[in-house]
C-alpha cells in the first residue's frame, strides 16, 4: 500500500507540470504567448513567413499539440476545449508541418498537405488516385499513406493560392510589426536572431542604466511610463545595429504600438 507522504509528492509533481504547462503557454518561458505563437504558426503555414528557425516553432508548438491530445474536462465530464478549436490548432499544426517536412524535402501525410492545401483529404486521396492522369505518387506504410516532399511541393505550386517559403534574413521589418505579434517578441526574437545578451548590446550602444531596464521591460511585456522614455531615436539605432532596411519605419511603428499598449494598460489600471 502506498503511503501518504508519496501520494502528496504524486500530486504536487502533476500541480508543479500543470503549473510549468501554464505559464510556458503564457508566455512566461523562452516562447512566446499561445495566441501569438499561433499567430506565428498561421504566418508561416500559409503566407510561408517565419523570421525565426521553423524547427524552433514547431518545438514551441508542441507543447499544446500534447496538451490538447489529453481529456480536458471538468469532474462533471464537460469539455473544457470545444471541439472546433481542437481541430483549428490541429489544421494550423499540421499546414506548418507540412510546410516544414517539405522544405525538407522529406514526406508528408495526406492530412499534413490537405491542411497546407486548404482542401479536404478527399480532394488529396483523389489526387493521388493512380487511375487520375498525373497522379500525385504516394508510399505506404502500413495503414499510413505518405507524399514525398518533391511531389508534394510540385502539386501545390500548381494552385493559385499556394505561397512558396519566403527565407527571412531576421532583420527588423514594419510587416512583421505590423501583424499581431507582440512588440517585445518581435525585438526579442531580432535580438536572439543575432546571439546578441541585452547587457552586451546595452554596452555597445551606449544605453544608460534605465534605457536597458526600460528595454528589458519591453520584451518581457511589463508595461509601465517608462515605455515611452524610449523614444523613436532608440529604436531607430538599434534597428539599424541590426541592419535593417527599414530603421525609420520600425521605429515609428515600435513607438506607437508601445504608446497605444501604455494607454491600454492605464485604462485597465483604472477600471
Amino acid at each position: 500500500m502506498l503511503d501518504a507522504t508519496r501520494i502528496a509528492e504524486a500530486a504536487a509533481e502533476i500541480l508543479n507540470a500543470t503549473d510549468t504547462v501554464a505559464a510556458i503557454l503564457r508566455g512566461e518561458g523562452d516562447a512566446p504567448p499561445l495566441e501569438h505563437l499561433l499567430e506565428e504558426t498561421r504566418l508561416y503555414a500559409w503566407s510561408g513567413i517565419c523570421h525565426r528557425h521553423a524547427l524552433d516553432l514547431l518545438h514551441e508548438l508542441s507543447v499544446v499539440v500534447d496538451l490538447l491530445e489529453g481529456d480536458l474536462v471538468t469532474p462533471s465530464g464537460d469539455g473544457l476545449v470545444a471541439q472546433e478549436t481542437r481541430e483549428l490548432v490541429r489544421r494550423v499544426v499540421n499546414a506548418a508541418h507540412a510546410r516544414y517536412h517539405i522544405d525538407e524535402g522529406e514526406s508528408v501525410t495526406t492530412e499534413q498537405l490537405a491542411a497546407l492545401a486548404g482542401v479536404t483529404e478527399r480532394t488529396i486521396r483523389t489526387a493521388t488516385n493512380p487511375k487520375n492522369p498525373n497522379a500525385i505518387p504516394i508510399t505506404k506504410d502500413g495503414h499510413w499513406t505518405y507524399i514525398e516532399g518533391p511531389h508534394a511541393l510540385k502539386w501545390l505550386s500548381q494552385r493559385k493560392d499556394f505561397v512558396a517559403t519566403q527565407r527571412a534574413d531576421n532583420r527588423p521589418r514594419a510587416a512583421v510589426l505590423s501583424s499581431s505579434i507582440n512588440v517585445g517578441d518581435a525585438w526579442k526574437m531580432w535580438r536572439q536572431a543575432v546571439g546578441a545578451e541585452i547587457g552586451a548590446l546595452a554596452e555597445r550602444l551606449r544605453w544608460t542604466a534605465e534605457q536597458t531596464r526600460s528595454y528589458e521591460s519591453v520584451e518581457t511585456g511589463s508595461p509601465g511610463a517608462h515605455w515611452l522614455e524610449l523614444e523613436p531615436g532608440f529604436w531607430r539605432k538599434l534597428a539599424d545595429h541590426y541592419e535593417s532596411t527599414e530603421p525609420a519605419a520600425v521605429a515609428a511603428l515600435t513607438y506607437r504600438k508601445l504608446a497605444a499598449a501604455y494607454a491600454d494598460w492605464r485604462i485597465a489600471q483604472e477600471n
